[in-house]
């Protein structure tokens, strides 16, 4: 009974860095708290031989393997349509301003890391580098703690980290850090981008976008939703107009989620149309450059919709 109140209080202690590092690695909500309940089982049914061990590391290995294995059975699943992570309510917290980048701490803070853009850049990493890049670059583990707590070899963490910041290139040069600056960039494009919508206004909508702006719709295969990545300002405009128009009458609240305002809509409901969605945005050079309409049941677990 006494390991018992020892590895809860150790695991209250961390509970919110494991389900921060589960949900990055994972880049769903529902899966975290999944695994954190798991992470606990696991602790209770294998104890540390040594009482007064340190129960930081153990805890963390055993919810990074956990989501390393989750990671790897999705990745393997075929999933309908589009996929993008799922949103989290974050408050009005900002990312620092310059993004920090040294290669002995890290290089990204937990609004980054935890933004958008961010979760769905590291979908181009394998399992094993996004997990190290994640534990290295945004929780700050140098290479040896790393490996110690993972029980790789220094080498083979240091290859790892190596060959996904080599991949997390694009990102950094393309995206900037949800900062004050920018989180009121995007509210302001967010909000225009609402209007016109509601107004079904595509040639208006269009005119905010960038020339290569890219809408995604993930579904998960539950309701109407266009396939693939939409591309093309104009391409862009016309197919959101049409969405809305066909969804019906929504009403639009906003939201910080993920270090950035979001618009949450709720429509009157129609046969196989989504009843609750999350449109989020990103922004380049004062205009619209991506657009992520969420749809899935799965994804929104984590989002409180207010009743209308």
């Amino acid at each position: 009974m006494q390991y018992r109140v020892v590895a809860a209080d150790a695991f209250s202690t961390q509970r919110q860095l494991l389900w921060d590092l589960c949900y990055r690695v994972t880049g769903t909500a529902g899966d975290a708290d999944v695994l954190l309940r798991d992470c606990f089982a696991r602790a209770i049914e294998r104890p540390l031989v040594d009482g007064d061990a340190d129960w930081r590391p153990h805890l963390i290995q055993s919810a990074a393997t956990l989501a390393l294995d989750v990671l790897r059975h999705r990745k393997r699943r075929q999933y309908i349509g589009a996929w993008l992570p799922s949103p989290v309510d974050t408050g009005s917290t900002a990312s620092r301003d310059p993004r920090p980048h040294t290669t002995t701490a890290m290089r990204y803070d937990m609004v980054e890391s935890g933004s958008m853009a961010f979760l769905k850049a590291l979908e181009a990493l394998e399992p094993r580098e996004r997990l190290v890049f994640v534990m290295g670059d945004a929780f700050g583990f140098h290479v040896h703690d790393a490996a110690s707590t993972l029980e790789y070899t220094a080498a083979t963490v240091r290859t790892l980290l190596q060959n996904a910041r080599r991949k997390m290139q694009r990102y950094d040069a393309a995206h900037q850090a949800p900062t004050r600056d920018a989180q009121a960039q995007v509210a302001a494009l967010l909000r225009d981008c609402v209007t016109h919508l509601q107004s079904f206004d595509a040639p208006r909508l269009e005119k905010i976008l960038a020339l290569d702006a890219q809408a995604l719709f993930d579904s998960g295969g539950e309701f109407v939703a266009p396939s693939g990545n939409i591309c093309g300002s104009a391409t862009v405009a016309k197919v959101l107009t049409k969405f809305v128009r066909g969804t019906g009458r929504i009403d639009f609240s906003f939201r910080m989620l993920n270090g950035l305002p979001a618009a949450l809509g709720q429509a009157e409901g129609r046969t196989r149309w989504a009843r609750r969605f999350v449109l989020s945005v990103d922004a380049r050079e004062g205009l619209i450059s991506d657009i992520h309409v969420i749809m899935a049941t799965a994804k929104l677990t984590a989002v409180r919709f207010d009743s209308i």
